[in-house]
């Protein structure tokens, strides 16, 4: 199986966070649509607030959809449900943002 790839298609600033919408690249022909969220609270929390929200973003969506596959990929999702679904959600996106 190829490993999908996550486009930033844009980044919106709202009254909490922040909004990414995203198109992920499942293989040569598939690609899906998604909207990922997170607060401040969930930036300071993972990075204390020091490496580009931007990052963290797609970092999280690598190992969304890595961990749901294209089937059972929310479109929507918040990063804190994320942190809840995915076991070690928190060391694991650490180690993606260091090798980034």
């Amino acid at each position: 199986m190829d490993i999908p790839t996550v486009q930033i298609d844009g980044e919106h600033e709202t009254a909490t966070g922040w909004l990414y919408t995203l198109t992920i690249q499942w293989d040569d022909t598939s690609s899906t649509d998604h909207e990922l969220t997170f607060a401040w609270v969930d930036h300071e929390h993972l990075v204390g607030g020091a490496i580009s929200p931007s990052l963290i973003a797609k970092s999280a969506a690598e190992l969304a959809a890595r961990h749901f596959g294209k089937d059972q990929m929310p479109a929507r999702c918040d990063l804190s449900i994320l942190r809840r679904r995915i076991e070690g959600f928190d060391a694991r996106i650490k180690r993606a943002i260091n090798r980034a």
